[in-house]
């Protein structure tokens, strides 16, 4: 590999390994799910707060396709697009949060939808017409491994949604009182579509503002949501800190910031003329 000028996937990895969040260990994150998954469900909203990565994501899926949707968690993603496709495998390595995907598919008469419990390095799955990986990369140090193994298994499209290294209103309350802020602030969206250039392959990357809802019963229940790991004393510390931030509504206290969300779109034919 000639020099290059930018390592992106190595910036991937160092910035991995520097990040406080002890679920870089997969039996730490699966304990951590197997706790938080019912929790994160609420907190994760309905699809209105994702519309426009949905609707882009919508526009190159197919009647006939086959999607699968790595790192599914309770279904943010798998349940309404699994209405646009004739078939979803929903990955997650956590048993927790397949239940609660199981429990809301059945609810909704949502039958074309294949639970799979595994890890994505460890996975064995068929090729699929598009490939999805919304907000699940954030343990997997190695890039390039996760894209190479993504990219063999797609057959038309691959779309990885990430942060782009914005900071949320409730960043400084969480640091300051938490001691630490988990979410990278690096532009995981770049490094994603760099790590792909070096593999040789041309992705399309867009950003969107998307509005993100919290909602609980109490300013309390928000503070939960926001810092599930938090001990009591930080969580009255963090409510107190909220309530300037929050709206009564009808179900409780609403909680409501601008998330920038970018998409990286691989279309399958998208290559350089050799990799670099």
């Amino acid at each position: 590999m000639p020099d290059l000028p930018f390592d992106f996937a190595a910036a991937w990895a160092n910035s991995m390994l520097q990040c406080p969040d002890v679920r870089l260990d997969p039996e730490a994150d699966r304990a951590f799910w197997q706790k938080y998954a019912t929790r994160y469900d609420e907190r994760a909203g309905d699809t209105a707060v994702i519309a426009q990565t949905l609707a882009i994501i919508g526009d190159l899926l197919h009647p006939n396709d086959t999607l699968l949707d790595v790192g599914a968690g309770t279904g943010r993603f798998t349940l309404p697009l699994g209405t646009r496709v004739r078939h979803v495998t929903a990955l997650d390595q956590s048993s927790a949060m397949l239940h609660v995907l199981r429990r809301k598919a059945y609810a909704r008469g949502i039958t074309n939808i294949t639970l799979l419990e595994a890890d994505w390095q460890d996975a064995v799955v068929e090729p699929h017409d598009v490939v999805l990986a919304a907000w699940s990369l954030y343990r997997l140090v190695d890039l390039r491994a996760t894209l190479e193994k993504m990219v063999t298994v797609t057959r038309r499209a691959l779309v990885i949604v990430s942060g782009v290294g914005s900071s949320p209103p409730h960043r400084s309350l969480i640091e300051a009182i938490c001691g630490k802020w988990t979410e990278s602030l690096d532009p995981n969206h770049l490094l994603i579509a760099g790590t792909l250039w070096q593999m040789g392959l041309l992705a399309d990357v867009r950003v969107v503002s998307e509005t993100r809802e919290i909602v609980g019963s109490t300013p309390y229940a928000v503070a939960q949501l926001l810092a599930p790991d938090a001990s009591p004393d930080a969580l009255d510390a963090l409510e107190e800190g909220l309530l300037p931030l929050l709206q009564r509504c009808e179900n409780g206290w609403r909680y409501a910031y601008p998330q920038m969300v970018g998409i990286v779109v691989w279309l399958s034919g998208s290559t350089l003329s050799v990799s670099v």
